[in-house]
């Protein structure tokens, strides 16, 4: 996987890239001489760009990709960590959790989920390699370049993984819409793990087993369900209201505990 390249697309997520991790970029592709912010990151970071047009696009790059002008190409091995170097340097704390996709298959989902555990101070995105929609330009895209801010990470096996986290100390929650447990009512008092599962299907059973609590999301009954990526949205703000530390500010959703 090291040696796969992947090309991102947009100005946004070539921006938040030049801005967060310039490392993990190996060229750049601009359709236009780049002016502005741009121009200043690309000559700061020293990285190499070349000028393209509709007839000059790199190869690998798809024609109906919508890039708008703007494509980086980067290394996987640059940007989605190994499961055994990531967990080995993760410094552990009750305010740690993590994310675990579970055989998605939509990238739009996979990017939106990737975003929102950004957003909400998870500490890595576990992607299955098998069964499971990978990272690519348009997941970068989706994800509005937040795949630079939170670490993505390849593991084999699902319910191997979630017994590894088990034997560190994390606890399992998977999302379960005939669980009976309110995610409302959970304390996510302990380091946490969020399963979530496929967008069919749900999550497999013998992973769900594995789950200490299966939480469901209350909802009115004139609506079914809610698509993966809004349920990940729910359940991790639902968990980082118990967690400023993880948000790296005081809540503003309510009293800080620093003024109770």
């Amino acid at each position: 996987m090291s040696q796969e390249k992947i090309y991102m697309y947009g100005k946004h997520a070539l921006v938040e890239a030049l801005l967060s991790a310039p490392e993990m970029l190996e060229h750049v592709y601009l359709m236009e001489k780049p002016d502005g912010e741009l121009a200043g990151l690309i000559e700061s970071t020293g990285l190499a760009y070349s000028r393209f047009d509709s007839k000059t696009i790199p190869r690998g790059v798809e024609r109906e990709a919508n890039h708008q002008g703007y494509i980086g190409s980067i290394r996987m091995g640059r940007l989605v960590k190994d499961y055994g170097t990531f967990i080995s340097e993760l410094e552990v704390t009750n305010d740690t959790a993590l994310v675990v996709m579970g055989e998605l298959q939509d990238p739009q989902n996979v990017g939106a989920v990737i975003r929102t555990a950004a957003a909400f101070g998870i500490k890595g995105v576990l992607i299955p390699e098998h069964n499971q929609a990978q990272v690519t330009g348009t997941v970068v895209k989706v994800s509005a370049g937040m795949a630079f801010r939170v670490p993505l990470v390849s593991i084999g096996n699902v319910n191997d993984t979630l017994r590894d986290l088990k034997k560190r100390g994390f606890w399992m929650y998977g999302l379960d819409g005939e669980s009976k447990q309110s995610i409302v009512d959970e304390a996510f008092e302990a380091p946490s793990v969020f399963v979530f599962g496929n967008e069919q299907n749900g999550i497999r059973e013998k992973t769900l087993e594995l789950c200490d609590i299966p939480l469901s999301i209350p909802m009115s009954p004139d609506c079914e369900s809610l698509n993966v990526a809004a349920s990940a949205a729910i359940a991790l703000y639902a968990w980082s209201t118990k967690h400023e530390n993880a948000l790296g500010r005081p809540w503003k959703g309510g009293r800080s505990k620093k003024n109770n």
